[in-house]
């Protein structure tokens, strides 16, 4: 081994699990699942051979945990609602255990920026105060997108339609589903959850003041504005137990806001920090472009650090990492305690191991054919198991009830 990478590549122990290295795989969108959200075989290949690659963690791609109030949020999203969900699911969770490496699946609620069409008909998209985003569903507009999917015919941007303010029942409603998503999530072999506070979905939409209008006790501080991410991480506690391991992921910017920043910038970060210190959650997620930049006013250091410092909990840091050294950078400056590694990991599922080489590697560039057919382990799909896709750009178009029944 490399003795440059001896923190990247030494043991962790994350709540009850025990991690061989520091390196987890970041969740990774690839919309590939089946339409009605069903896991496929090509799944299972997938993160099978990020498995085999070294990792000492898989974070899964964003999973709907159930099909009300517009929780999922976008085209062929996989899901953790139905019974065939779960068998889907379990064979991704054997085909990762058989590698020796834990996976979670990260639970996310689309909010507001739920594709339009992933809205039933008549039902609107929901959010933390009255509001519409100003951005459009990603991936699904470029030629170079439609024809690496084999998609055919007119394709316009997609706009997110105005959201209406969640009920305080409903967020008590949502925080079961959460907790119910994990369940099944445990019952399909994960060895615990994430739970999606970042990159401008549902509870990222709580947290940051920018989206977050509320002047109840979801609203107006940093203490409130976690409120509904701490309820969540608690009734998932209760539906999983204390063994199994609880993430939640935290960022400033969003799908619809690539360079938002949270106003107060390090007060807000410490603040938010220490309102998570009582979480049930065994580890923060810290999401970012750069982990370094934390587009702050009032300092420099990097808003993991600030968020470990205040909360006292382990944090996962992500942004940036691609090379070894990196990696070791974050655990060593006290920023972070294991570091989540996404693009070059789609080209390169060996990454941990080309890294521990301390060999030179010329990284393939990143271009998203990548996402949508990485390197898979063939014994487990063979040639691949891509649904066919079939969306349909009109947006008067809505889901019936009962489609995954």
């Amino acid at each position: 081994m490399t003795t440059g990478l001896a923190k990247t590549f030494s043991e962790f122990r994350l709540g009850g699990v025990r991690l061989k290295n520091r390196i987890v795989m970041a969740p990774l969108t690839r919309q590939c699942a089946e339409a009605d959200g069903t896991p496929t075989d090509e799944m299972a290949a997938y993160y099978a051979r990020r498995a085999r690659g070294g990792l000492g963690m898989i974070i899964t791609e964003g999973t709907f945990e159930n099909d009300e109030l517009g929780c999922a949020a976008y085209l062929n999203q996989p899901g953790i609602a139905t019974p065939r969900h779960v068998e889907g699911w379990r064979k991704v969770t054997e085909a990762v255990h058989a590698h020796g490496v834990p996976i979670i699946l990260q639970l996310m609620h689309g909010g507001r920026v739920s594709d339009p069409r992933c809205l039933h008909k008549g039902e609107q998209a929901v959010t933390a105060s009255d509001t519409q985003s100003p951005g459009w569903v990603l991936y699904t507009d470029t030629d170079e997108e439609k024809h690496n999917r084999g998609i055919t015919g007119d394709w316009p941007k997609v706009t997110f339609p105005p959201a209406r303010a969640l009920t305080k029942a409903e967020i008590s409603r949502l925080a079961d589903g959460f907790a119910e998503g994990a369940a099944r999530a445990v019952e399909a072999g994960f060895d615990g959850v994430e739970i999606h506070g970042a990159n401008g979905y549902l509870l990222y939409q709580f947290i940051h003041p920018k989206t977050n209008l509320r002047n109840d006790e979801y609203g107006g501080s940093a203490e409130n504005n976690v409120r509904f991410a701490k309820l969540v991480c608690e009734r998932v506690r209760k539906a999983i137990g204390p063994d199994k391991i609880i993430t939640l992921r935290l960022s400033q910017d969003g799908v619809d806001d690539f360079t938002g920043a949270w106003p107060g910038g390090l007060s807000y970060a410490r603040a938010v920090g220490k309102a998570l210190a009582d979480a049930e959650a065994d580890a923060l997620h810290w999401s970012s472009f750069a982990w370094k930049d934390n587009r702050a006013s009032d300092g420099a250091t990097p808003i993991p650090h600030v968020l470990r410092e205040a909360s006292g909990k382990p944090v996962i840091v992500n942004g940036g990492i691609s090379e070894g050294a990196h990696a070791e950078e974050v655990l060593n400056s006290g920023a972070g305690d294991l570091v989540a590694v996404g693009r070059p990991l789609f080209a390169h599922p060996d990454w941990p191991h080309i890294i521990r080489s301390g060999e030179a590697y010329d990284w393939t560039p990143f271009n998203r054919r990548y996402v949508i057919k990485p390197p898979n382990d063939l014994a487990m799909a063979y040639p691949s198991d891509l649904p066919r896709l079939e969306w349909n750009p009109d947006l008067s178009q809505r889901r019936k009830a009962g489609w995954m029944n």
